[in-house]
């Protein structure tokens, strides 16, 4: 079965920006990558990882790059006897210079891909090609593959295990308790462009907030407008299609960053009075 899964494909600077010299004219360092795996089937599906072992003062983006930058587009074509995969992308951290403001991670960097086999008694062959942004004075699009053979009976690797599973206790879980309010929504259908301000109940906790939206619609990084009777404020600017008329059907993912976990929470804007 072939599978070519493009997880988000807005590059949010045209290449000519992204890189306005050749990479050629600059130091340009070699990334490493490879895939690693918790062991055999857990549960229908491996537990698997892309590493990138990003250099010192370099940095990629979050599936959301924010102002500049492009996200990791995940290509498993070239697999076999996989059936679906999913990537997980733990919370990033808020990066400002002179192009604006980016979600970005640093250093080891792993991203947990759950692969399911097609045939569950038959081992997969999990062949990535990942595209992806590779920013430190200058920009540049990165490209990785890495290529792993899965088997129901492997055997367990601790050490991959430990550190899959700690990439993936920093992946937002999908809860709603109520305290990420929309404040306000305003929305140009002349321009297809407007703002959002919402704000978060902190207990001290708090640490960041990061938004994505649907494909085709831009949702920047959330600005901070201050705190006020134990919440937290920001506004969001918002840019839709060329032709689009309102918001009906719109739904933004809130991702609060905590100091010990993160939470994901989803707002449908159309549900809010204009």
């Amino acid at each position: 079965m072939k599978i070519s899964v493009l997880l988000r494909i807005a590059c949010l600077l045209p290449l000519s920006s992204f890189l306005a010299t050749p990479a050629s004219a600059f130091d340009v360092p070699t990334v490493e990558a490879r895939l690693v795996a918790a062991g055999g089937l857990e549960d229908g599906a491996y537990r698997t990882a892309l590493e990138l072992d990003l250099p010192k003062g370099w940095h990629t983006y979050w599936r959301n790059p924010g102002d500049a930058g492009i996200p990791p587009i995940f290509d498993v074509a070239k697999s076999t006897n996989l059936r679906d995969f999913s990537v997980g992308y733990p919370v990033p951290v808020r990066h400002t210079d002179a192009t604006g403001t980016s979600m970005i991670y640093e250093g080891r960097l792993l991203l947990p891909i759950r692969a399911m086999p097609e045939r569950p008694n038959k081992p997969v062959t999990l062949a990535v090609h990942v595209l992806y942004g590779l920013c430190a004075e200058i920009c540049v699009p990165a490209e990785a593959d890495a290529t792993i053979r899965l088997d129901p009976d492997g055997a367990a690797d601790p050490k991959a295990s430990a550190a899959i599973a700690a990439s993936e206790a920093r992946i937002p879980i999908r809860s709603d308790d109520g305290r990420l309010v929309v404040d306000r929504l305003a929305f140009d259908t002349k321009t297809a462009r407007g703002s959002v301000e919402v704000s978060v109940a902190d207990d001290g906790r708090l640490v960041d907030l990061f938004v994505t939206a649907p494909a085709k619609w831009y949702a920047a990084p959330p600005e901070p407008l201050g705190a006020e009777d134990g919440r937290r404020h920001f506004t969001v600017a918002l840019e839709g299609p060329s032709k689009a008329t309102g918001v009906e059907g719109l739904e933004l993912s809130f991702v609060l960053a905590e100091k010990d976990r993160a939470y994901e929470i989803v707002r449908r804007l159309d549900a809010v009075t204009e």
